[in-house]
């Protein structure tokens, strides 16, 4: 699968880049994707901070969570990246004004700087909360939404693998029930999966999972991120 380094900026990297981050990486899990995934602003602000509590809220109530600390954006994320996402037109007509684009080790292209927003349905235009501080907890709510469904277009614009895995139905391949020693306990999806997998001289068999497995075409990977 291709490999691609995305770094999401906004001003202070405390609102809108550190939900995008946290929104991303979710998606990479659900749709088999091994891309590194960072944020960072454009100001001083937030420096060696947490996310903003608001941020931080909005994740809890989908189950996510950050463990960003906030940072400046440098002239090296533009050697490093694959892309750099901004947020707002503002960040993204500042980055492409940025004193270290087209310095540095190489040539830069003009390609590389996203506006996030770009990636509506249907080839159009989304619309994107402006986070900060100062916004109420409702519109931290609608961006959330807002920047997920860019996410996935960003997802299927890049044209990659994505490989959906499916548990089998059948009664005798499911995993028999864990007791312990005073009774039993829920399991996690995680250990039901694994549970399930076949595992050979104690190790994984990475060819027991062929069966199970489905590269979706470009039709049915809009259907599979539509529904995410």
């Amino acid at each position: 699968m291709s490999y691609k380094k995305l770094l999401f900026v906004c001003l202070g990297n405390s609102c809108s880049s550190p939900l995008a981050e946290a929104i991303m990486q979710n998606l990479m899990v659900k749709t088999s994707l091994y891309w590194e995934v960072d944020s960072a602003g454009l100001r001083t602000w937030n420096i060696g901070r947490r996310p903003h509590k608001r941020c931080l809220r909005i994740l809890r109530e989908h189950g996510l969570r950050s463990d960003h600390i906030c940072r400046q954006f440098t002239n090296q994320d533009f050697r490093y990246f694959d892309y750099i996402v901004a947020m707002d037109e503002h960040v993204y007509k500042e980055l492409l004004l940025w004193p270290g684009f087209n310095r540095g080790d190489g040539p830069h292209d003009c390609d590389k700087i996203l506006l996030l927003s770009a990636f509506g349905q249907k080839g159009e235009n989304a619309r994107i909360n402006e986070l900060s501080p100062i916004v109420k907890l409702k519109n931290f709510r609608t961006a959330y939404y807002q920047i997920k469904e860019c996410c996935k277009e960003l997802i299927l614009s890049q044209r990659v693998n994505i490989v959906q895995y499916e548990l089998p139905s059948s009664e005798e391949d499911e995993p028999d029930e864990v007791e312990e020693e005073h009774g039993q306990h829920e399991i996690s999806l995680e250990e039901s999966q694994l549970r399930l997998l076949p595992v050979q001289d104690k190790e994984l068999d990475t060819n027991a999972t062929q069966g199970r497995q489905r590269k979706l075409c470009q039709n049915c990977k809009e259907k599979f991120m539509a529904a995410l």
